[in-house]
């Protein structure tokens, strides 16, 4: 529980030299400031702090409006609701006057009302979150494996289903739902040396578009890699509707992907411009810290808005990009419209120059492991 008494002590300190007015409830005329009483709060309940607050002059002057307040960033507001539980100390003040007010806030069941509390650090700084998965296993649409499709849909096959044999990159394996499963808190995504529709290798890729798409803020997942020859595992993002032509003239976001002969490596990249072949491309190559590689849980996250995308590693700013384009269309475009999220693992691919695993590499299981996915937007 945190407390912020610290503020109170400095706040009396000033008063006590300053010889300042101090009026909590009595006579709303007198100078000072009045109704900043001590408060009593449940997590995800109202709190408007000017509510019955009002201040004077020594004329009798209404100087509520010159009131400035302090101490509401401890308590985690979204929305005019509070959900940060502990006690804290929120100070008024105007040029003449201070006062200080204990607010408390009480656990509750509300707390989720507004706020995905349910998942995990639904605040970093002023970004909110609107939407996550923690893979607890739980929901109300679960397929077979564990896997809540109200949060996310399966894009099946080889890509042909969609007009992009080998989904576009002469990638070697056959999509399907069996290699994703939820297990021990985590999405496991499943690479399997297996001949299934005229493939010779299975994996999984997930997709958002059926759920969930939104126009900047912050995306980060906490993701381990397999190792390997031949792995093309990613996370990353593709436009809702092509508002501006096919790939790539309505933009794409890799938030990460590897090459698994690469462990010491991630790759962010942004890819924008016209149609296919007509689209171009930017990224930058991430290296570990000694003892670091894909194959731990690192977090990787963008921070996209209107004029700039930033890329992080484990909170490490690896790439800034503020200049891209689409034909035809002015800046911001395309990155200027609602984006969707997918993770997968691919097999080969021109992305590594169609190398593929060596069998024994399937000796053990080949994994992708996320341990969450999360977004965020400014409150």
């Amino acid at each position: 529980m945190r407390k912020y008494l610290f503020v109170l002590v400095v706040l009396f300190t000033f008063n006590l030299y300053a010889c300042d007015v101090i009026n909590k409830g009595g006579d709303s005329t007198k100078p000072g400031i009045h109704g900043a009483d001590d408060i009593t709060l449940t997590a995800g309940g109202a709190f408007d702090p000017l509510e019955g607050v009002s201040a004077h002059d020594e004329n009798g002057n209404d100087i509520t409006d010159t009131i400035e307040i302090s101490g509401l960033e401890h308590l985690r507001m979204v929305d005019g609701k509070v959900y940060e539980v502990g006690e804290f100390i929120v100070v008024y003040e105007t040029k003449t006057y201070s006062a200080a007010r204990a607010v408390t806030i009480l656990e509750g069941s509300g707390a989720s009302d507004n706020v995905l509390l349910e998942c995990g650090n639904p605040f970093i700084g002023d970004y909110v979150i609107t939407w996550c998965d923690e893979f607890t296993g739980e929901g109300e649409n679960l397929n077979d494996f564990g896997v809540d499709l109200d949060k996310w849909g399966f894009q099946i096959g080889t890509g042909a289903e969609y007009g992009l044999t080998g989904w576009g990159n002469y990638e070697a394996q056959y999509y399907r739902e069996e290699n994703a499963r939820v297990e021990d808190g985590r999405l496991i995504i499943e690479a399997r040396k297996e001949s299934f529709g005229g493939m010779d290798y299975t994996s999984a890729r997930l997709w958002t578009k059926p759920t969930f798409h939104q126009t900047y803020g912050r995306f980060e997942a906490k993701i381990k890699l397999p190792v390997g020859d031949g792995l093309w595992p990613a996370y990353w993002m593709m436009p809702q509707d092509d508002v501006y032509g096919g790939w790539a003239a309505s933009g794409e976001i890799d938030i990460m992907e590897a090459k698994g002969r690469y462990p010491n490596q991630s790759i962010g990249a942004l890819h924008f411009g016209g149609s296919w072949p007509n689209n171009t491309h930017t990224h930058q190559v991430y290296y570990f810290p000694s003892g670091i590689s894909i194959a731990d849980f690192n977090v990787y996250a963008i921070e996209w808005e209107e004029d700039v995308i930033r890329w992080y590693v484990n909170d490490v700013l690896i790439k800034t990009s503020r200049s891209w384009y689409t034909e035809g269309h002015d800046f911001p475009a395309p990155f200027d419209q609602d984006f969707y999220l997918l993770l997968n693992l691919a097999i080969g691919g021109s992305f590594d120059g169609g190398i593929l695993p060596p069998d024994s590499l399937f000796d053990e299981p080949v994994l992708m492991e996320i341990e969450y996915v999360r977004v965020y937007q400014k409150d």
